[in-house]
């Protein structure tokens, strides 16, 4: 597994989370799912691999983030409209 198809795998994960009106608690498992597979990337990396790996861990927290927002912004909405 590249490093590139974790970050894409949890993007899609992410997305699919906030399309389907999923929960925080979606994202934060899609999260905990790359960053386990990050990890396991980790062993016997040089120091190039993991500069990637810290770099494409940054990347996903940042993004678990925005997507746990929207998630939120948009159950604010919802309730707001069902008022």
């Amino acid at each position: 597994m590249t490093l590139q198809q974790i970050v894409l795998d949890f993007e899609a994960a992410a997305l699919r989370a906030v399309a389907s009106g999923g929960s925080p608690s979606d994202v934060e498992r899609a999260r905990d799912d790359a960053v386990e597979r990050l990890r396991e990337l980790k062993t016997g990396a040089d120091s190039d691999l993991l500069e990637a790996i810290f770099s494409a861990a940054l990347e996903i927290d940042t993004k678990s983030t925005m997507a746990k927002q929207t998630i939120g912004t948009v159950d604010k909405q919802r309730k707001a409209s069902n008022r």
